[in-house]
């Protein structure tokens, strides 16, 4: 076997391994943290897989994100895989850094508990920054702003982003009293 050939070899074994093993990464916060998005659920704990869909042609966008930037899929071992559209977070994440925190813990939510609604889960999120001290008047604001520019959503969303937000702003409300 030539030295050429060896090393092909050795570099597609390191590759097999690397897709085939459960790599965390810790998404890191607007404010320089690293987090983890940990779950505890039936039998199953750790730390919910992180997929960063990096792709240089709209193509190779992986279809799972649909028209979001970020969703959470559980797979066939009922493990939870968060996916984030790297390309958006590059170009966005500077200018509007509270929605990619808002993102991650809405997916996280729905990693730790599946069966959370869309609305469930932009609640949860809201709740994470406030207990973080991640959340303020203008962050608030930048994250209705986000939300009132979605016009029509599903009606899992409330048909709108600003009944979206409403609903999200009803269900942190009600907790607080």
């Amino acid at each position: 076997m030539t030295i050429a050939a060896h090393t092909l070899k050795k570099l597609l074994f390191v590759g097999v391994l690397l897709l085939s093993s459960k790599v965390s990464f810790a998404f890191v916060l607007s404010n320089g943290d690293d987090v983890a998005c940990h779950f505890s659920r039936d039998g199953l704990s750790g730390n919910a897989t992180e997929l960063w869909n990096n792709y240089s042609n709209a193509d190779d966008r992986n279809p799972e994100l649909g028209r979001a930037v970020a969703v959470m899929r559980i797979n066939s071992e009922g493990w939870p895989t968060i996916i984030i559209d790297a390309e958006a977070h590059k170009r966005t994440s500077k200018g509007t850094p509270a929605i990619w925190d808002f993102v991650y813990f809405h997916e996280c939510a729905h990693a730790q508990q599946p069966s959370l609604t869309e609305i469930e889960a932009n609640c949860a999120s809201y709740k994470e920054l406030q207990r973080r001290g991640l959340m303020n008047y203008h962050r608030m604001k930048e994250l209705e702003a986000i939300h009132l520019s979605m016009l029509i959503l599903p009606e899992e969303y409330g048909g709108s982003g600003a009944m979206f937000w409403h609903k999200t702003m009803q269900c942190a409300g009600e907790s607080q009293r």
